[in-house]
């Protein structure tokens, strides 16, 4: 018997972990550690970057097909791109006893419990030819030294996925009265949904037996 289990994208991490921005984290459970690397890149975005070097380099080969040597260094400058952006968006988050700490940049920060706000997954959006092309941000929202609120975000693409949902089980968040009161408002909503459609159903059966009966009585003479 085959195992049938749900595959594990972003876009269903997101539903899972995703909350009101503008909550409170209150209690982290436990210390935990969510690091990106190049594995995960791989992992998670393999087709997606073979089939765009195929078609760059087709491009390229096409365009300056009489001077390999073009080609060769239009290669090595996507090569260089594509290490920069992994140094880049390369970062380690560490919720310990005390504060959250992240390391991005070879650079070390600090940000105590009491000044973290909250810790969310974002969604945004970007069209290429009119079509969505959606990406997700771990966002982290922080009161600053001058009491200004700040907010971080970092990249999910060079994240393993089990280890986000990992993550964010390590902490608890208050969710305010008015996203609580939109979540009632969506059960209601999905009941009278459901509701209509069932009475819907009721309604075109009887039409369709009273209907037969008549199409029986008729036929009958």
């Amino acid at each position: 018997m085959k195992n049938n289990k749900e595959k594990l994208k972003f876009k269903n991490i997101y539903k899972k972990v995703n909350h009101n921005p503008y909550c409170q984290i209150t209690n982290i459970l436990k210390k935990c550690t969510l690091k990106s690397n190049v594995k995960n890149l791989f992992t998670n975005s393999w087709k997606v970057i073979l089939i765009t070097l195929l078609i760059l380099l087709a491009i390229f080969i096409y365009t300056f097909w009489n001077n390999l040597i073009a080609v060769l260094y239009c290669v090595l400058l996507i090569l260089f791109f594509f290490i920069a952006t992994i140094c880049f968006n390369s970062y380690k988050i560490s919720l310990g006893e005390n504060e959250l700490k992240y390391k991005i940049n070879f650079q070390e920060n600090i940000i105590s419990y009491d000044n973290l706000g909250n810790i969310f997954m974002g969604r945004d959006c970007i069209k290429f030819f009119f079509i969505p092309i959606y990406f997700y941000n771990i966002k982290v929202t922080y009161l600053t030294d001058n009491e200004h609120l700040g907010m971080l975000s970092f990249p999910v693409f060079m994240l393993n996925k089990k280890d986000i949902l990992k993550f964010f089980s390590a902490f608890e968040v208050e969710a305010y009265k008015d996203e609580k009161e939109e979540i009632e408002k969506e059960k209601n909503n999905r009941k009278n949904f459901y509701k209509a459609i069932g009475i819907g159903l009721v309604i075109l059966f009887i039409a369709l037996f009273i209907m037969s009966i008549f199409i029986y009585i008729f036929t009958k003479k």
